[in-house]
This record gives C-alpha cells, sequence and structure tokens, in this order.
C-alpha cells in the first residue's frame, strides 16, 4: 500500500512508518524503526513530519515515549488541505499571472529550432524552405556535396518545384562546374566563390525568418533556425558575400 498512501501525498519513507505505526500499534521508535525499514534517525524525522500531519501521536509510560499513529480516517483531512491549497495557489497565480506575461513578453524574440536527421530529414528540410511566404531564397550552395546525396534527377525535380511555385532564388556557388551549368532565368540568380575562399560543406538556406543549415559530409543532418534576428544577420552575411563574389558575366 506504499504507492497508494505516497499517490495520497506521503513520502516513501512517511508512508512506511506510518504503516508500520498501523500494524504495530503505539509502539517505540526503534521498534517503529526495523519494522518500516527505515534507519532509526530518518524514523524519527518520519514521525515528526506525521504528527505535524496529525497523523500520529506521542505520550510517555515508564519512562519510555511511545508512538501511536492516529485514524487513517484523518487522511480525508490530508487530501482536503491539499484541495485548499490548490485553490489558494490558483488564486496566486491568477493574481500573478498578468505580470508574469508582461516579463515574458518583454523578454524578447524566442528562437526555435528543429534538427531533421539523416537524408530524410535532410530532403523534409530542404522541401519546408519551398514554403516560404516571401518567395525568396539566399542560399549558399556547395553543390559538390548536394550532388553526393541526391541524384541529378532529384535536384532538377526540386528546381522545377521552386520554379513552379514562383519562387526567386539568389544563390552563390562554391564550385565552378556546377556553376557554370546551372540555369538563368528570371526566377534565378547566381554567382561564385572559390571554395578556396569560402570552402564550406554545408548548405545555408535563408528565407522570411528561418536559416536552413544543411550538414552534407559525415553525419547528414539539416537544422532550421526560426528567428528574426538570425535570419536578418544571415541575409547581411550574404549580401557581403554576394558583393564579393562573381557574376555569370565575369566567367
Amino acid at each position: 500500500m506504499f504507492k497508494e498512501l505516497q499517490d495520497i501525498g506521503l513520502s516513501e519513507k512517511e508512508a512506511r512508518v506510518y504503516f508500520a505505526a498501523l500494524e504495530l500499534g503505539p509502539t517505540t521508535a526503534e521498534k517503529l524503526s526495523k519494522h518500516a525499514k527505515v534507519n532509526r534517525s530518518t524514523t524519527y524525522v518520519q514521525i515528526e513530519s506525521l504528527m505535524k500531519m496529525g497523523l500520529m501521536s506521542t505520550y510517555e509510560q515508564d519512562k519510555k515515549t511511545f508512538f501511536a499513529p492516529e485514524s487513517p480516517e484523518l487522511l480525508a483531512r490530508l487530501i482536503s488541505k491539499q484541495k485548499n491549497d490548490i485553490v489558494s495557489r490558483e488564486q496566486d497565480l491568477s493574481v500573478l499571472l498578468p505580470t508574469l506575461l508582461r516579463q515574458y513578453e518583454g523578454g524578447g524574440e524566442r528562437p526555435i529550432v528543429r534538427f531533421f536527421p539523416g537524408k530524410e530529414g535532410v530532403a523534409s528540410a530542404r522541401d519546408e524552405v519551398l514554403t516560404t511566404k516571401d518567395k525568396k531564397i539566399f542560399i549558399t550552395l556547395s553543390y559538390e556535396h548536394l550532388a553526393k546525396i541526391f541524384s541529378a534527377k532529384e535536384l532538377d525535380e526540386y528546381s522545377d518545384r521552386r520554379k513552379a511555385l514562383g519562387i526567386h532564388s539568389k544563390g552563390i556557388y562554391l564550385h565552378k562546374e556546377y556553376f557554370t551549368r546551372a540555369g538563368l532565368d528570371s526566377l534565378t540568380e547566381r554567382k561564385f566563390l572559390p571554395p578556396s575562399v569560402l570552402p564550406l560543406t554545408i548548405d545555408i538556406n535563408i528565407y522570411d525568418d528561418k536559416t536552413a543549415i544543411f550538414s552534407l559530409e559525415g553525419t547528414l543532418f539539416a537544422m532550421i533556425v526560426q528567428s528574426t534576428q538570425i535570419a536578418a544577420s544571415m541575409k547581411m552575411i550574404f549580401e557581403f558575400l554576394w558583393e564579393r563574389a562573381e557574376g555569370p558575366s565575369d566567367e
């Protein structure tokens, strides 16, 4: 019955001592300790706690101290007290909550970070990029690494879906071969930075208030960070690199 007594509100050791007292009746702390299988010093602590709850009492007889259990019916009083405590806490919270909410709202933006493991995770995160509301993606593209994960057909289908959705892509390629092969149209801008300048093995997609990072070498995973501050800063970094990259006319 220890678990049931704990569910009512007693600790494990309080339950052990009280149940032992019910079985033994008035007895000494030493006998309670042995019967409850709780060390003697701890037994005194539990007795004191149970006495405060009104579940045990004490008296002197023949120069010995005895401890006696009170009726289990008093456990109902314990539950009643817990109910009253909960009502009191609810009232305290209702008064405190508006202040706490103002404090929370004044704490600024709280970024949301989501993790997508494996190739399927990378594919799912890439699909989510295409849900952009602004219809704009700023991409730093390690195409050589991306091509080791997805087939040319898969990559072409992804590009076709982007264009069909009317999403404008502004991309910095990090490998010359793929840069020169990439097509240009009204929805596609591209420039090139050599890997000697920017030796990335990841893709970075910036869209809306999100930054998607794709780990394409070793352990495959994607991570999407939703934060207006981070997305704005990443766009500034992208534009800094864009101004220093080679355009198609520089080929």
